[in-house]
């Protein structure tokens, strides 16, 4: 059989890597585990950026937070300067990106914890006294603890929240009772946890011990560490995702 490129969430993000394991020889599976709905703090934020002064920036973690927030901006943005605004990286940043704005990004493969220091580190020099950290209902609280530590107020918003949901698993569960060459996408923590959920404990065990999993970045290859996946790999340096996911796969396919 084949071997077997996994990924969990539907995005067209995803597009291209799918298509190029598509021609190294891989069948590939998208298994969606998380679907995403308005958190309680979404209907007012159109309004929390009206009140916005210049001592007050906004800063997230994720893309689920950065597109209804680019959604408000854009109908807003002619009512005045806009706040400062700090994101944990490319992918978090893109949907600002795509309406004009530039917010600003840590060094590459940034956790929360980073993104908060580097926003420490810029306050004074940006003249920074608060932020409306914009958040899922599972988000950790890593980047309100540093920045609060350092002196900035925090205020923050739940923009989204995180459902998990029954996917059907029953290529991939297949693929490892065939012992195939399997190889996982994570996205975040919350992908990890939505996926094993699905599964029984012997599969599970069989995805530990076999599959060689790519995480998106370090908060998820913690998690996926800290479960017992035996072959792990996530972006180091200036490499993106997409290149450690080609390189993971070439190996993969390699070796089958």
């Amino acid at each position: 059989m084949s071997p077997l490129l996994f990924l969990t969430r539907l995005d067209p993000l995803d597009n291209e890597l799918a298509m190029k394991a598509t021609g190294m020889g891989f069948s590939v599976l998208r298994i969606p585990v998380l679907a995403t709905d308005p958190g309680s703090d979404w209907p007012s934020l159109s309004e929390r950026l009206a009140t916005c002064d210049d001592k007050t920036a906004i800063a997230w973690t994720s893309r689920r937070a950065a597109e209804p927030l680019a959604q408000a901006l854009a109908a807003t943005r002619a009512n005045g300067p806009l706040p400062r605004m700090y994101a944990l990286g490319n992918e978090s940043a893109a949907p600002l990106r795509t309406i004009g704005c530039a917010p600003l990004t840590p060094a590459s493969h940034a956790r929360a914890a980073d993104l908060a220091r580097f926003i420490a580190g810029r306050a004074a020099a940006d003249g920074i006294r608060r932020v409306l950290f914009l958040r899922g209902d599972r988000s950790l609280p890593d980047l309100p603890a540093v920045l609060e530590s350092a002196g900035i107020e925090v205020t923050s918003l739940e923009i989204y929240r995180t459902r998990f949901l029954d996917a059907d698993v029953e290529g991939l569960t297949a693929a490892l009772r065939r012992e195939d060459a399997v190889v996982g996408a994570f996205f975040s923590p919350s992908t990890v946890t939505g996926l094993e959920r699905l599964l029984d404990p012997e599969a599970r065990e069989r995805l530990h011990a076999r599959a060689a999993v790519i995480a998106r970045g370090p908060t998820t290859a913690s998690e996926l560490e800290s479960r017992g996946y035996r072959s792990l790999f996530q972006p180091e340096g200036e490499i993106g995702f997409g290149q450690t996911a080609l390189s993971v796969l070439e190996s993969a396919g390699v070796s089958r």
